[in-house]
């Protein structure tokens, strides 16, 4: 193929094509054809179907009856049957002349919910339509694998999208591969097989879980002994600032966005609810069960969107990493595909405190649950 994998978030999936016609002249294409006939491409391969080898033991035995009787009608009843096998294979391979196609992924994924994994179609051949292809499609590390046909024709210059729909299995990176694609115009003879080279990688999150938070009232955010003031949903205005992607409409401030031209957001203070810190401690010694340690990612993860989308989430740490804070849809973001690559480790050290946040801290319960603590008290469970 003429393309490797490519990142969705970082640009957009490049198209790849069989790789067959370059942009030569007409006497090298014909050469590079005549010579792919005899060493094909690395992947390409042209097998039989099982009606093609009922034609070919056929094609055997009548030429060697046409041979033993030298028979005219048996010898130009060889050469049709022949023909036939040869014309399969040509417009086999004209069938993928001009065809491009490319992965189309989501940029994250989530274990537990579907998600479409697109393949796009672009003919680009002025007359000729592209028809009955096959295109196999898996994800690598869960091993799940699936089949998509295209039923109807691609008319040239047409465009057309095939969907499998996805439901990861588990957290964690994730390969969507292209492992090849097949066509069988026009006589169902021959297969011209295009093995798969095609890749994306993607980010399957923690599934998201039903659980209980219910700390208790009272515990406000302190530094220093006083009431932090910071963005909320408060009544006292703070400030006015430009728009980021994940604020909430609601803080839009209309007659300044009007004033100004562009789309300005209030902040304001919120004392009456506090600021979380989530905090995980991934010590192989705690976590000493996967499926405990699987729920202590969910948990965590559904726990910090619905935080941020409360406006109660001021930032996370793990393990002796950096505090992050969160501010925007994409630190959410980043957050959640941290926990889906999150490991049990053998030790580390503990960070320092942290002013400025209430901190949510995890500890393993009975019965493979996992509770949450606030404050030294608990305060959830999943």
């Amino acid at each position: 193929m003429s393309t490797e994998a490519a990142s969705r978030e970082s640009s957009p999936a490049e198209w790849a094509d069989p790789g067959f016609f370059l942009q030569q002249s007409r006497l090298r294409n014909l050469l590079r054809l005549l010579r792919q006939l005899i060493k094909p491409p690395d992947g390409h391969r042209t097998l039989p179907t099982v009606s093609g080898v009922v034609l070919i033991l056929l094609a055997l035995g009548i030429g060697s009856a046409a041979y033993n009787t030298s028979s005219n009608i048996l010898f130009v009843t060889l050469s049709l049957l022949l023909s036939s096998l040869l014309l399969s294979g040509i417009l086999s391979w004209i069938n993928f002349k001009g065809l491009r196609w490319r992965l189309v992924l989501e940029p994250h994924f989530r274990a537990g919910e579907v998600t479409p994994v697109r393949i796009e179609l672009n003919n680009t051949k002025k007359l000729l339509p592209t028809y009955s292809l096959l295109f196999k499609i898996r994800a690598v590390n869960c091993g799940e694998s699936r089949k998509l046909y295209l039923q109807e024709r691609l008319e040239a210059g047409g465009a057309k999208r095939l969907d499998w729909i996805f439901e990861p299995s588990k957290r964690g990176d994730e390969t969507i591969e292209l492992a090849g694609l097949e066509s069988q115009f026009p006589f169902g003879f021959l297969r011209k097989i295009i093995g798969g080279s095609y890749s994306s990688e993607v980010t399957v999150w923690p599934r998201r879980i039903t659980y209980n938070f219910r700390p208790s009232t009272g515990l406000h955010s302190h530094r220093q002994g006083s009431i932090v003031l910071r963005p909320g949903s408060g009544a006292e205005l703070i400030n006015l600032r430009a728009y980021r992607s994940g604020d909430t409409m609601r803080q839009v401030h209309w007659k300044a966005s009007a004033r100004l031209q562009r789309l300005m957001v209030r902040e304001t203070n919120d004392e009456n609810q506090d600021a979380y810190l989530i905090f995980l401690e991934t010590s192989g010694d705690v976590w000493t069960h996967s499926e405990q340690f699987e729920t202590l990612c969910s948990f965590a993860g559904s726990l910090a969107e619905d935080l941020y989308m409360s406006d109660r989430l001021w930032g996370a740490a793990i393990n002796d990493r950096p505090v992050k804070t969160i501010k925007r849809l994409s630190d959410l973001h980043a957050l959640l595909a941290e926990l889906a690559r999150l490991e049990r480790i053998d030790h580390y050290m503990p960070i320092r405190e942290v002013m400025g946040a209430t901190i949510i801290t995890f500890k393993p319960g009975p019965n493979n649950q996992v509770i949450a603590y606030v404050g030294g008290n608990k305060a959830g469970s999943a």
